[in-house]
């Protein structure tokens, strides 16, 4: 009785979790159909700098190989909470009007520390990763939705570099870039979200912020709504590694079958 009910609530909570990434070696297709956000510089929406200056610039309205960038150090980048308000202390972030709510994005990174090959210092590893993925419904209230916080350097395979994620994990990420810029954009993903944003915010990670490397370098966002991509074309990588979030239902059930097996385990004991 108790071998079964925790098998019943391992697998619940597998069933309601979310999938694991998908790593590719090639590149991100080309997709026309992907809406490009508009980088705010300047306006009551604008992106903030943070400390050190600022590489901020319109260059990330296209996916053009150009760059767009803050320094994001220190006390600065308080990334505990998993909010982030204008008008905050120590308030940085990067971020783009989508002109409509979507759930799902595609980070195209600029990448100025890996020119393709396999990953063999910790700095290049950490420096793939220096994103965390923040969403608003406002443009000036922001809400943690993906961080980095780990990673194993030769997780999958040799060179290349698996990563430890906090909220919601990429559906897939392309270890090759994009077809249209290849390395420069290494280590594009994809994430789809529970909730639809209009906003998108970019700042660093923990772990760049744990190598004072906090310095996240973008070539252009994208988004989707997926169930529309997934409609035209449910092999994509985004659909297949998508899973629905836990839902309060199936978190209830998970406390109710460990509570049983506890019962149950004091019951054996007795």
């Amino acid at each position: 009785m108790k071998r079964l009910l925790t098998t019943s609530a391992l697998s619940l909570f597998a069933l309601s979790a979310q999938a694991a990434t998908i790593y590719l070696d090639g590149v991100a297709p080309a997709d026309s159909s992907l809406i490009f956000g508009d980088h705010l510089i300047g306006g009551t929406h604008t992106s903030v700098a943070g400390v050190g200056g600022s590489g901020l610039s319109n260059a990330g309205d296209t996916l053009d190989g150009g760059r767009t960038y803050i320094y994001d150090h220190g006390a600065q980048a308080d990334l505990s909470d998993g909010v982030a308000n204008r008008g905050d202390n120590g308030f940085a972030m990067m971020i783009w009007d989508m002109g409509l709510s979507l759930n799902s994005m595609r980070l195209y990174t600029h990448q100025d520390h890996y020119n393709g090959g396999p990953v063999t210092t910790a700095f290049v590893a950490q420096d793939l990763m220096e994103y965390s993925v923040w969403g608003s419904h406002d443009g000036d209230n922001f809400v943690l939705l993906s961080d980095v916080l780990g990673y194993d350097i030769n997780g999958g395979g040799a060179g290349k570099p698996t990563y430890t994620f906090a909220g919601t994990a990429p559906t897939v990420i392309y270890r090759g870039g994009s077809a249209q810029y290849g390395a420069l954009n290494s280590y594009t993903r994809e994430y789809v979200f529970g909730d639809s944003y209009q906003y998108y915010g970019i700042r660093t990670s923990q772990i760049s912020l744990s190598a004072a490397d906090a310095d996240p370098e973008i070539d252009a966002i994208a988004g989707f709504n997926s169930a529309d991509r997934c409609a035209i074309n449910p092999n994509d990588p985004s659909c297949v590694s998508t899973v629905s979030e836990p839902s309060t239902f199936a978190l209830l059930g998970i406390g109710l079958l460990l509570g049983a097996v506890s019962r149950a385990k004091r019951t054996l004991l007795k």
